[in-house]
């Protein structure tokens, strides 16, 4: 049996700053899933929950555009409804969703803790 990349989870750890001379490390974080993806084609974020009652909750995402400057943007979920992100990128780097804890390199972006479960995917632009 083969093991996939989807199969594999990494989580991160209580402290995961991006200054030096910071706490890094410390006991494992399970709410924080740390995953490697490029998006191929670069383009923009989009987010949705699988809750319809996720109205109030925020995220804000961190990239590299394609010159590699670190970008970012927050979106506010509308519940079931996909949100289109306008912030091109070409490498997602980390996300904060309300109610994240402030140990990590992304600070909580205020708004309403998420009921369901929350997917940021990158969005392809199809002509036909």
């Amino acid at each position: 049996m083969s093991v996939l990349p989807s199969d594999i989870v990494v989580y991160g750890s209580a402290n995961m700053p991006e200054a030096d001379g910071a706490t890094n490390g410390g006991p494992v974080d399970f709410s924080r899933r740390v995953a490697f993806y490029d998006i191929a084609p670069v383009g923009n974020v989009d987010v949705i929950s699988s809750s319809g009652s996720d109205t109030a909750t925020k995220i804000t995402f961190y990239g590299r555009d394609t010159t590699g400057v670190i970008q970012s943007q927050t979106l506010s979920l509308n519940g079931q409804t996909w949100v289109t992100g306008s912030q091109s990128v070409e490498r997602l780097l980390y996300a904060a969703l309300s109610g994240a804890t402030a140990n990590g390199p992304a600070t909580n972006p205020g708004g309403t803790a998420a009921v369901g479960d929350v997917a940021l995917a990158g969005a392809i632009a199809e002509s036909w």
